[in-house]
């Protein structure tokens, strides 16, 4: 065996064992879109290109491109800093898109999630959120800005809120399948349509839309709202009153779940280098 030889054995196992996580992914996404009767011929095609990929890989043809690069002892990195010159923007002299594009780019990633209201007569209603934030852990806060559209018009989300004073909030699996609810659930409908029509979900026992195959949700009250300063949108305050979450998950451990990152572009959770913020640290 060449010198390094049993560093590509262990990073081609890595890479092998990860394709064939991402075979049974797109399997099974093919089997879920084909009982719904949806086209699942770009699930077929991933799933044709990946198990080459995984051929090449166990057979060793790519072992070229395993070759463990030296570690620099300084951990890379790509962004770039301030420096003694930086480009200051007023922000107030931008139009409405170059400001939303701006600080959507720097207050990013940010967690997406789907929010599920009712109105007083049980009519569902469920809309994308990104503007989700924890700003208490005792007792448990959530914010969220609702802002009115081009007319005025106050959201249905905030609507409900009001009248029943509960949400769920559902969060979600990162890929196209669940960025396909976002999508869908982010349309402008008709009067009198709900948005649970336009994606798959199950019904509770009183025949209520649940998301079941979200990530987590978390369960909500409306305790306060706040009219933003010049601005056409309302903050609430919401305390978590319950947290489900997928069997097996680790007590703190961290889910794999869709972003926003920038404007209108979505990703998984970051998961590339991290460290542990040492909390005895002086």
């Amino acid at each position: 065996m060449r010198e390094g030889g049993h560093l590509n054995d262990e990073a081609r196992r890595l890479v092998a064992r990860f394709l064939q996580r991402c075979l049974a992914y797109a399997e099974a996404s093919i089997e879920r879109k084909t009982a719904r009767g949806e086209d699942a011929a770009s699930w077929a095609a991933y799933l044709e290109h990946t198990t080459f990929a995984l051929s090449e890989v166990e057979q060793g043809r790519l072992d070229a491109w395993l070759d463990a690069p030296e570690v620099d002892a300084e951990p890379h990195r790509t962004g770039l800093r301030l420096g003694p010159s930086p480009v200051r923007t007023d922000v107030h002299a931008l139009d409405h898109p170059e400001r939303a594009a701006l600080l959507s780019a720097l207050i990013s990633p940010r967690p997406l999630a789907l929010v599920a209201t009712e109105d007083k007569q049980g009519r569902p209603n469920i809309a994308p959120m990104t503007s989700v934030a924890v700003v208490s852990n005792t007792p448990p806060l959530l914010t969220m800005s609702l802002s009115a559209d081009r007319e005025g018009r106050v959201r249905d989300t905030l609507l409900n809120l009001r009248s029943t004073g509960r949400a769920t909030m559902y969060l979600l699996l990162p890929g196209p399948d669940d960025a396909a609810l976002v999508q869908a659930t982010a349309a402008s409908l008709p009067h009198g349509r709900s948005e649970w029509d336009t994606i798959p979900h199950a019904d509770d026992e009183e025949g209520k839309p649940v998301l079941d195959q979200a990530a987590a949700s978390l369960e909500v009250e409306l305790v306060d709202e706040h009219t933003l300063p010049d601005a056409v949108a309302t903050l609430v305050v919401l305390k978590v009153v319950d947290a489900c979450l997928p069997p097996g998950h680790a007590e703190g451990g961290v889910l794999d779940l869709l972003c926003q990152h920038g404007q209108d572009r979505l990703m998984a959770s970051p998961t590339g280098w991290a460290q542990s913020v040492d909390h005895g640290a002086p």
